[in-house]
């Protein structure tokens, strides 16, 4: 007997037991993928490390042209007599007014944005977004928490706002960029004429 059932148990097939397949999460069509927010932080990175740039550049300007203020001021105010009788006024007036114009365009680079422009919005159907400080810093905490649970719920709200924060930060570095090169060239053109007018003074008077 023993025998004939270990037999029948060597002819019986063993059945294998079947794990169920664990169920891949499918993604939703309007979820933002990985590489589209390296993308938006790497694009931000940038555009943050320009701006630093751009604030360096205008920050040397404005120190450069109150270092020359500083010391002309004592100078000049000792050799009054000196510098009106070699008609050195005019290339010192020259002088102060390229200082006095590059140290107000480079104060511009380095002055806040204002803030209460940037809660207008280009698309009226979206609020500003909840992610800079800007649009949100005269808000209650109750609204605020309320409007960023609300941008967090929405994928499509949540793309508006990336792009959003990404065109303001554009604009406002382009326009830092703008104001340093010409505050760059005024100072570069207004060093050459103050020599040249110190030249034809002291040449020809």
């Amino acid at each position: 007997m023993i025998e004939i059932r270990q037999q029948e148990a060597i002819r019986t097939p063993q059945i294998k037991e079947v794990k169920p397949k664990k169920k891949t999460k499918k993604k939703k069509k309007n979820s933002i993928s990985k590489t589209t927010i390296n993308i938006i932080r790497t694009t931000q990175r940038n555009n943050i490390d320009l701006t630093a740039i751009a604030d360096n550049k205008a920050n040397v300007l404005l120190s450069l042209n109150a270092l020359i203020v500083a010391a002309m001021v004592p100078i000049v105010i000792a050799n009054v007599d000196i510098v009106f009788a070699k008609m050195l006024i005019i290339p010192l007036m020259v002088l102060a007014v390229t200082n006095f114009v590059t140290i107000f365009m480079a104060a511009e680079v380095l002055k806040p944005s204002n803030f209460d422009k940037m809660r207008t919005n280009a698309t009226p159907d979206i609020k500003s977004s909840p992610f800079f400080f800007g649009n949100f810093y005269q808000m209650q905490p109750e609204e605020y928490f309320v409007h960023i649970d609300g941008a967090l719920s929405n994928t499509k709200d949540l793309k508006s706002h990336l792009a959003q924060d990404l065109f303001y930060i554009g604009q406002r570095l382009g326009q830092k960029m703008s104001i340093v090169r010409k505050a760059y060239n005024t100072f570069i053109f207004g060093i050459f004429l103050t020599l040249i007018a110190t030249g034809t003074v002291l040449f020809i008077f």
